[in-house]
């Protein structure tokens, strides 16, 4: 999908399409656009990166020996990781922020790339889905969330042999990843499944003792009602259950958009930024146009696409 006519064709639909459907796909993609542009001005605006600070004050009281987690304080802004990665921010939080700030807005705007980059170059559908994920993860980022690098990791290693570790690191910063273990169960791949409930089990246990359960029992009371945990707690519980079992149901390469609905429609509490993770399962679901990807003379056709290479079960 090198030329601009596929890219058009990509955004507004074959040629032989019907008006109406044209019609409908163009409306579709004007909307999309004008939500990024919104996001990505919002972002360029602001870029208050909140949450990189609270990154930085979880790092500041681990280093210092007070509570990593602290129930009581405002909900949007509380500390509810695992404590490696607090652990990881220490030496960080002896920096100026000026320069922390820089650097971690870096990595965040690179990982919003590599995704956009990735789901552009997949199938048909690639640049609309790029529209779709690219703003919002660009918008999160201003924040200073790790969403970015998360879904970038899934992305990329959900199905390689690192997979486990990727789904472990995602589950021990967000908790719904780990239902992307499904889509190895689902595959039989019941090793890679097994390790990596392990890593998360590692990754998760130390933060009990230090209050993690309490923190995320009082920020899921505070702020639930943007989920459907929070507003229909029945409808919440059918719904995670069935995109499950739909994971089950459908076709293979179905799997990880199955476990990446099951995720987001888990969360205790839902941000407009968490459907990006969606982007992990519908790549999958895509499939792939490999005469129309870019292509390096260099390389046997191994590039930046290739990340959705299946590995042999272990």
């Amino acid at each position: 999908m090198t030329s601009t006519g596929s890219v058009g064709r990509a955004l507004l639909g074959a040629s032989d399409a019907s008006v109406l459907a044209r019609g409908a796909r163009l409306v579709s993609v004007a909307i999309l656009i004008a939500i990024g542009i919104s996001h990505v001005f919002w972002a360029l605006l602001q870029w208050p990166l909140h949450d990189m600070d609270v990154y930085l004050a979880a790092a500041t009281r681990l280093r210092s020996g007070g509570p990593l987690y602290a129930p009581g304080g405002p909900s949007f802004f509380a500390y509810i990781y695992a404590p490696w990665f607090a652990a990881a921010w220490i030496p960080l939080s002896y920096l100026p922020r000026a320069v922390v700030a820089i650097g971690w807005s870096t990595i965040l705007v690179l990982a919003t790339a590599g995704v956009g980059w990735i789901v552009w170059w997949r199938g048909r559908s690639g640049p609309v889905l790029a529209l779709l994920v690219t703003p919002p993860l660009l918008a999160v980022s201003a924040g200073g969330n790790v969403q970015a690098l998360l879904v970038l990791g899934l992305l990329a290693g959900l199905n390689r042999r690192s997979g486990p570790i990727w789904v472990a690191l995602a589950a021990s910063l967000k908790l719904t990843p780990i239902l992307f273990c499904a889509v190895y169960v689902r595959r039989r791949q019941w090793w890679r499944a097994l390790a990596a409930l392990v890593l998360t089990a590692v990754l998760l246990l130390p933060a009990l003792p230090m209050g993690l359960a309490g923190q995320l029992s009082f920020a899921a009371r505070d702020i639930a009602a943007p989920s459907l945990l929070g507003a229909f707690p029945p409808i919440y519980v059918l719904s995670v259950v069935a995109a499950l079992i739909a994971l089950v149901v459908l076709p293979d390469r179905f799997a990880p958009l199955g476990a990446a609905l099951a995720a987001v429609l888990a969360l205790p509490r839902l941000f407009v930024y968490d459907v990006t993770l969606l982007a992990v399962g519908a790549v999958g679901a895509c499939r792939p146009h490999h005469r129309e990807r870019p292509t390096s003379p260099a390389s046997d056709g191994a590039g930046p696409h290739r990340f959705d290479e299946q590995s042999a079960s272990t």
